[in-house]
């Protein structure tokens, strides 16, 4: 496995190479999905794993929901070696109101609220991210998915699609919220948080002030192609 970060910065290097870094970055990323697709007919050969086929048009209301505890959110900053104190300063800062999850493991939430439905992810690639609304401590992280596009027969059965993913702070589909209250609007690219709030008190009140991201996601799975029974 390899990563690579990029910097709004990039620091001075010495080594000199044929490759600039953004071509490196790219060729890595593509590197490991090529090797992927490699193997779809070894895949193909043990059967799909994805639990249920997804259509452009389609919206999913992801019913998993999770939260992270103020020690969980200070442990994973400090990993990460985030040091802002509005993380971490309690003495400062309400643990309520004013400490903020940073926002790359507000990403991760919820990514992993919408997992479970997206079933099963070979690939990823997150081409646009954009953060509305402050997390605090044990906010409770949901999602709602649109399937924007649908490329059949990438390689094998791989299936290439993109969607875009909102994630909302404590609502859930139990909460009665149906796919016909999301406004299609919201899932477009680019937009401000006061274009976002506007929306949502207009047309989907109950959505104001809960949205804390909007990211469009390219995906590589294999498609599904016979019917799962699950115990």
């Amino acid at each position: 496995m390899s990563t690579d970060k990029t910097m709004l910065f990039e620091f001075a290097s010495s080594f000199s190479s044929d490759v600039t870094t953004k071509d490196k970055s790219v060729y890595q990323v593509q590197a490991f999905r090529d090797h992927l697709l490699a193997k779809a007919e070894y895949l193909g050969e043990i059967g799909s794993h994805s639990l249920s086929p997804l259509r452009p048009g389609q919206l999913i209301v992801h019913t998993m929901c999770r939260a992270l505890s103020l020690s969980q959110s200070q442990q994973l900053a400090s990993l990460a070696r985030l040091t802002h104190p509005r993380h971490f300063n309690t003495r400062k800062y309400d643990p309520k109101t004013e400490i903020f999850i940073p926002g790359g493991l507000v990403l991760g939430l919820v990514h992993s609220a919408s997992a479970r439905d997206l079933h099963e992810i070979l690939h990823e690639d997150a081409t646009n991210v954009s953060f509305i609304n402050n997390v605090h401590p044990e906010d409770s992280i949901g999602a709602v998915t649109l399937v924007k596009s649908l490329q059949e027969n990438v390689s094998g059965d791989m299936e290439s699609l993109v969607v875009v993913t909102i994630g909302i702070k404590n609502t859930s589909v139990r909460d009665g919220l149906l796919p016909l209250e999301f406004p299609p609007e919201l899932f477009e690219q680019g937009m401000t948080r006061r274009e976002i709030e506007k929306i949502c008190s207009e047309k989907c009140p109950s959505l104001t002030n809960k949205i804390i991201l909007v990211t469009e996601r390219k995906l590589i799975r294999q498609a599904n192609r016979s019917e799962t029974f699950l115990l």
